[in-house]
């Protein structure tokens, strides 16, 4: 089988981390990106992952900024999970799902099974 691959765009490096150790531990790959226009840079340089997991409040280019762009490349087709402070977003296009930070790893990790196909 195939490791999926997943990325975790944050700003927060703390972030980026915790997810990035959580999600390797659980057996995927992870590639992780500052903001926005980091992603995007890696999107083009890359397979499109399994999932992209996204925060919305970033500097340069934030989650919003990001989902737009996105839609004109080859990874408009990955589902993107929020990951966000706020407790409830509305009408939000292009979104599968939210996750409220703080993240609950058993909350992400059944999250990313879902979008992944894989067993816990």
């Amino acid at each position: 089988m195939t490791t999926q691959t997943i990325l975790v765009v944050d700003d927060d490096p703390a972030i980026r981390d915790s997810v990035g150790t959580l999600l390797g531990e659980a057996g995927y790959a992870v590639r992780t990106a500052k903001d926005g226009e980091d992603a995007l840079d890696q999107l083009a340089r890359m397979e499109p992952p399994a999932l992209i997991l996204l925060d919305l409040r970033m500097p340069r280019l934030d989650g919003w900024q990001f989902l737009a762009r996105r839609d004109t490349g080859k990874a408009r087709s990955v589902p993107v999970v929020l990951l966000s402070g706020m407790t409830f977003i509305r009408d939000a296009p292009g979104v599968a799902d939210f996750l409220a930070k703080p993240i609950r790893p058993e909350k992400l990790l059944d999250c990313v099974r879902r979008f992944c196909n894989t067993e816990g």
